[in-house]
């Protein structure tokens, strides 16, 4: 007999064989339920609803450093990617490079999630420009954010501001409040709540015009591709299966 463990997953091409049924854990019978995210990230850090679940990379980071003792993390990563490919920039804020990002104000889903993590680690490592020289503003309210969850902190220096709940992130960059974004989430949920398409009209861009070719030049000279998210199961599950974290582990 198998051991039912329910699952949290997103649906994406790396995470298809999983839903697919392809890949199937030995002993183990999973019962996904697929969620956004954003709204799966909140949920497990603040109410612990699955057994296993995706996990934001820095947010599982950010647990275990404040004595979260809750989760283990698996060597298992659904997500990988160059973040800072997708900053956007309003055409009309006249920002032509990553230098032009210094004073301006920056939308974000918010400050501490893995994306941003990333794209700010690159500005500032890459391209000389610190958070501390952006003002950041963040969409998800305190109550429904991985930030609230984990009881996230500003670093000395850096000024992040919320942004209205009337408002959003498109809304702001629609109306000129806003003069970049790192990573837009066009997709309402729990936690994410902008619906404005930015492309069309096209009134923003990407800070870098060829994606690919920063993506590629960051990995060439670092040898680094970024994780994002990864898995983590629920630590009394792992400690009464004993043999969960290594089925997983081999099997996903």
């Amino acid at each position: 007999m198998k051991l039912p463990l329910s699952l949290a997953i997103a649906s994406n091409p790396r995470t298809w064989p999983i839903l697919e049924g392809t890949v199937k854990p030995d002993g183990i019978e999973l019962v996904p339920t697929i969620l956004h995210p954003s709204e799966m990230f909140w949920r497990q850090l603040k109410f612990a609803d699955f057994d296993l679940s995706e996990m934001s990379f820095s947010s599982l980071m950010m647990a275990k450093a404040r004595g979260d003792e809750r989760f283990l993390g698996l060597p298992i990563f659904t997500t990988r990617k160059f973040f800072h490919a997708d900053i956007l920039v309003r055409r009309e804020a006249r920002i032509e490079k990553p230098a032009d990002l210094k004073g301006r104000r920056v939308g974000v889903p918010e400050y501490q999630q893995t994306a941003a993590l990333w794209a700010r680690g690159i500005l500032q490592h890459e391209f000389s420009v610190a958070p501390t020289e952006m003002e950041f503003w963040m969409e998800r309210v305190p109550s429904h954010s991985h930030a609230g969850a984990v009881a996230f902190k500003a670093p000395p220096g850096v000024t992040i501001k919320q942004i209205p709940p009337e408002k959003s992130i498109g809304s702001m960059m629609a109306s000129g409040e806003l003069d970049g974004v790192i990573h837009y989430i066009r997709k309402s949920n729990l936690v994410d709540r902008s619906t404005v398409d930015l492309e069309n009209p096209p009134a923003v861009k990407f800070i870098f015009p060829v994606s690919y070719a920063s993506c590629v030049r960051y990995f060439c000279k670092t040898g680094v591709f970024p994780i994002i998210c990864g898995m983590e199961i629920r630590r009394e599950c792992a400690e009464k299966h004993t043999s969960l974290v290594r089925n997983l582990s081999t099997d996903l």
